[in-house]
């Protein structure tokens, strides 16, 4: 593991931009946020991500509320969650390669004109298949914009900075999920699929912005012609390259099981407000001859679908919030607090979270609780994406990300289809429950195979070192 380590060093190195040695003692000089804030791209590239940002917080939401209002099913409402993912699968893989061959900035802009047009669609759309269909466009688009940004970014900032960097960017994603539920669910209740729309427009917005900025792409042989031969050769590279690297393999483990105990249990948030707190579904008993039939039935008592929707909305904005603080306090106390203790703690918080829903708590319980959940979280999140980049090089940075996220996005889908068949079967509260005793049990498996996350315990003075 100490080579891994040697070699995340060479690649952090090589996109460094060092300044004239104007001595031969080299020394380590902390990085700021103002020297994030001086940098005019990536400010611009903030600025379109919180348009972005902002329509998917809203769209999140607004999604679940419509396919559940229109179907009372949790089977449907998670069955078009898993849609929206299966391009991840499919045409993520591919998303990355064109990252590494062609203009990352073209691909951004086309991915957000994409998604905007496809949402404009829902308001007229009351199908559960013709919503399938546009969940499936916009996850498309949606795996082909991440994977050219996320690549981008360590080039734009550099890796001295992209802590800093990143953890600005994780605090406009994080505040606009705290505004994008508190909005959404009064929007969803006054404008119902009309809300569709400002989510639409969001997604325009960003485009526009991101054709004034400058992205750096890949640095690749531009007389080599793109054919089917080169994609499936640039694929492989990718794949080559996370097999290889131990930390990478040991990040995947820990994503593997991540996702499928947060895509089991994350869906049925709402369906548990709806179901268990307030109580909103009926079961009736049919006697006959030969069997006793159990149907559900939804309560439509005034007002308890929308005090269900606003509750909703208010934890996914508690736990943005708890993620915000989380994110800014690693990103000015990394060195005190380390990576391998913000992965732990995150892990076990995560876990403990979900595990907390066997006591089926009430709403101010599941407010402090997913708040603590929140701020940890936010030092998980930006302590693995600040492993992730230094350890991967600009060349296959965007097939190495899209790679990543199509194999954990296989749980993710899998988890999403059989989650509300396992939640119609067994219950809500226990499938919800049984995800966090999962993650309870990984995180120890895993805290043991690693002694306690040893190979996080990456020194930064050591992996950026800038001439006096």
């Amino acid at each position: 593991m100490d080579d891994d380590f040697d070699s995340s060093r060479k690649f952090v190195d090589s996109s460094i931009e060092h300044e004239s040695i104007v001595s031969t003692e080299i020394s380590y000089k902390e990085p700021s946020y103002d020297e994030v804030f001086r940098n005019k791209n990536f400010m611009k590239l903030l600025s379109g991500q919180f348009f972005s940002n902002f329509g998917d917080a809203v769209f999140r939401v607004a999604i679940q509320l419509y396919v559940y209002e229109i179907t009372f099913s949790i089977t449907s409402m998670t069955l078009i969650l898993a849609v929206q993912t299966l391009p991840w699968i499919i045409i993520g893989p591919i998303a990355g390669v064109f990252a590494d061959r062609i203009s990352r900035k073209a691909l951004m802009i086309g991915a957000d004109i994409v998604r905007g047009l496809a949402i404009l669609a829902l308001p007229f759309v009351s199908s559960i298949y013709g919503i399938a269909v546009i969940a499936f466009i916009l996850g498309a688009a949606s795996a082909t914009f991440v994977a050219p940004r996320s690549a981008a970014i360590p080039e734009i900032t550099g890796m001295r900075l992209y802590v800093k960097a990143i953890s600005l960017s994780q605090l406009v994603f994080q505040t606009l999920a705290v505004l994008g539920p508190l909005f959404a669910a009064p929007l969803y209740i006054i404008f119902k699929a009309s809300t569709f729309w400002i989510t639409s427009g969001c997604f325009f917005v960003s485009a526009v912005i991101l054709g004034f900025i400058d992205i750096p792409s890949a640095s690749r042989d531009k007389s080599e012609l793109l054919t089917f031969k080169t994609v499936l050769t640039d694929f492989k590279e990718g794949i080559v390259f996370l097999l290889k690297n131990k930390i990478v393999r040991l990040l995947i483990l820990m994503f593997t099981f991540l996702i499928i105990g947060t895509a089991f249990a994350g869906p049925l948030l709402l369906p548990y407000l709806y179901e268990i707190r307030f109580n909103a579904i009926a079961v009736q008993y049919f006697n006959t001859p030969e069997n006793t039939y159990r149907i559900f039935s939804p309560l439509f008592r005034s007002g308890l679908k929308d005090s269900a929707d606003i509750e909703y909305g208010y934890i996914g904005a508690i736990i943005a919030l708890g993620s915000i603080i989380g994110n800014l306090s690693f990103g000015a106390l990394e060195k005190i607090i380390g990576r391998p203790i913000a992965i732990f703690l995150g892990s076990i918080a995560i876990a403990g979270y979900y595990f907390a829903f066997l006591f089926q708590p009430g709403f101010i319980a599941i407010l402090i609780i997913g708040f603590v959940m929140g701020v940890l979280n936010g030092m998980f999140s930006l302590a693995i994406n600040a492993l992730f980049a230094e350890n991967v090089p600009n060349e296959v940075r965007g097939r190495a990300y899209s790679v990543v996220n199509a194999y954990v996005q296989v749980f993710t889908v899998i988890c999403y289809s059989v989650s509300g068949i396992t939640a119609d079967t067994i219950g809500v509260v226990i499938t919800i429950a049984g995800s966090g005793v999962f993650l309870l049990v990984t995180t120890a498996l895993i805290t043991i195979f690693t002694k306690f996350y040893k190979f996080a315990d990456v020194n930064p003075q050591n992996a950026n070192p800038v001439s006096k």
